[in-house]
Order: structure tokens, then C-alpha cells, then sequence
């Protein structure tokens, strides 16, 4: 297979930030786990990735030592999620990097499989029309659907999906959105860089309407918009914020009217390369994900391999 990509380079921008949040996490879950996870997929994947690690405030001095001898630090104050990302999105998209390379913008929240960034040059290499990629699993996307219709196949994984790639054990498909995890081709991405910096300000699970925009396809109801900018009903102490987001809204569905050559593809994969490490709550919108694969399997496995490298990661959370 001839492809740029070959010719050009994985960057890895990890955006961290040293202090925890209230989400649900399993009983082996730490930081420093995720990091090491990284760390030992970057240095087994063959393809020389650059890492950066994207500092939102202070962090702990035995992830800062393995960040120093992994890659190079950039100190930021974003402050929150949202201006982390887009200050990353900013850095990435402004630096020399050819627009050939893949830029993957990782959360400092999960656990990688060895193999993971040399699955994801591979699937870079093999398939030229993937603009967006993610190494982590989720619902197929119905590339027959009406732009303005739920975009999903209502089931998980690459079972019956439109458009499916093999790449090597590796199944790549089209999906409908993924988290602030995720690959993009540099030129795609610099093309796309002020849409990406205004959709957090959309509110609720800003990454999924990303997804869904840059695809072109409509992501707010337009009865939800009017909604949202009329806010008759609700308190006139909320009327501001939800003026304000229904109008920042409306100019998402507009902006999601993408010419044909604007309108991107996301890949995602089966198996899943990554897991973010929380504990998932039902969703009664969404069919039931398929059974988890034994994380906390690898999890030990990859306490192991840190213990080998003399990395010491703990084993629960609260270590």
C-alpha cells in the first residue's frame, strides 16, 4: 500500500492535568497507570512517535519524571477541559508539522493496549479517506441516513457496517462520534480549527456534537434550538445562558452544511485499542455495549511491564 501518511510522522499531544474528578472509576484506576500504558505503546509501536504532554497546572513529580523521559513538556493554565482542548487544538494546528501527519490528542484517563499506536499507523496508512480516527469502539455510522436524522446503525462495533476495513487483526468502520481522544490528519485539522474551538462552547457532550458536525450532519433539532433561544417556561434567571447557547447552536447546524469535500470521515475500531477508565452509566437511548473486554487484565500486565522498567504505578486509585 502506497500512502503520505508513510512518509510522515504520528504526534502525540497527551493533555494531562494533575488533580481528579468525581467520575465513577474502577478499583485499579490511576493516572499514572494510563501514562505508563502510553508510554509502553509508544515505545513498542516502531514508528517513532513525537510526544507531548499538554500540562494543564501542576503534576505529580513521578508522572512528570516518566513525561521527561518520554517526550517534551509544554506547561499550560487552561484552567478546564474545554480550554485544554482547544489551546492543544490551537498548538497542533499552528506548529511546522506537515499536514500529512496524524496528530493524536490524547486524555490522560486511559488505558492503552501495547499495540495501539502502531494499529492506528497502520489503519493511517491503509486508509487514505480517514480523516478522524479512534482507537476505542462505538456505534457504526448509517452513511445511507438523511443529515438531519439520527446518524447511528443502533448497534456497537463494525457488525454490519456500511463501510468496514480490515487492517491487519485490526477492524476499522465508519462510526458516529467518539470522545476528546481521538487522530486527526494535520491538514484536515487545520481546515477545521476554528469549528473545533467553537463547538465546546455548544454545551452538553460537546465531543459528540463535534463528531457529528464535522461530518456534515445536523446535530441539534432545530425545534430543540427554538427551544433553547425562546426559553418560555424557565426561569428568567436562565435565560441568558440558554439564549446564549441556543444561538451558539443555531450556528452549528448552520456550519454543519458542509460542501462535499468538507464533510469528514471518522474510523473507529473493533477490537477496541484503548478504554477509558471509568465506570460507564446506562444509557436507556442507546443499545447495550458489547461484554467489556478484561481490562483489568491488562491493567496488571501493564503494572508489570513499569515494574521491569522500574516505573512504580499503584494499584488502586486512592495510592
Amino acid at each position: 500500500m502506497t500512502n503520505a501518511f508513510q512518509s510522515s510522522r504520528l504526534r502525540i499531544v497527551y493533555r494531562s492535568h494533575g488533580g481528579e474528578n468525581m467520575k465513577a472509576r474502577p478499583p485499579y484506576y490511576s493516572k499514572m497507570l494510563a501514562l505508563a500504558s502510553v508510554v509502553r505503546s509508544v515505545r513498542e509501536s516502531g514508528v517513532d512517535p513525537q510526544v507531548i504532554f499538554w500540562n494543564d497546572g501542576p503534576i505529580p513529580q513521578d508522572r512528570m519524571e516518566l513525561m521527561r523521559a518520554t517526550g517534551d513538556i509544554v506547561p499550560v493554565s487552561a484552567g478546564s477541559n474545554r480550554e485544554s482542548y482547544r489551546g492543544a487544538i490551537d498548538f497542533a494546528a499552528r506548529g511546522g508539522w506537515p499536514d500529512t501527519d496524524l496528530v493524536w490528542f490524547a486524555e490522560d484517563d486511559y488505558l492503552y493496549r501495547p499495540e495501539t499506536f502502531a494499529s492506528l499507523a497502520e489503519a493511517a496508512a491503509a486508509i487514505p479517506d480517514a480523516d478522524y480516527l479512534s482507537v476505542f469502539g462505538g456505534l457504526a455510522l448509517d452513511v445511507d441516513a438523511p443529515r438531519t436524522a439520527p446518524p447511528d446503525l443502533s448497534r456497537w462495533g463494525a457488525t454490519d457496517a456500511t463501510v468496514a476495513v480490515r487492517v491487519g487483526e485490526v477492524t476499522w468502520y465508519r462510526g458516529v462520534s467518539t470522545t476528546s481522544t481521538f487522530g486527526a490528519r494535520l491538514g484536515v485539522l487545520r481546515e477545521d480549527r476554528h469549528l473545533l474551538r467553537l463547538l465546546p462552547y455548544s454545551g452538553g457532550a460537546w465531543d459528540h456534537t463535534t463528531c457529528i458536525t464535522v461530518q456534515g450532519r445536523q446535530p441539534f433539532p432545530w425545534s430543540d434550538v427554538v427551544g433553547e433561544v425562546v426559553p418560555i417556561g424557565r426561569p428568567a434567571t436562565q435565560w441568558p445562558a440558554s439564549i446564549a447557547r441556543g444561538l451558539i447552536r443555531s450556528g452549528v447546524n448552520l456550519r454543519s452544511h458542509r460542501a462535499e469535500s468538507r464533510r469528514r470521515r471518522l474510523y473507529l475500531c473493533e477490537p477496541t485499542c484503548a478504554f477509558h477508565l471509568e465506570v460507564p452509566q446506562p444509557d436507556p437511548e442507546l443499545p447495550p455495549p458489547p461484554p467489556d473486554t478484561p481490562w483489568v487484565l491488562l491493567a496488571e500486565e501493564t503494572r508489570r511491564w513499569a515494574a521491569s522498567q522500574g516505573i512504580t504505578v499503584p494499584e488502586h486509585a486512592s495510592a
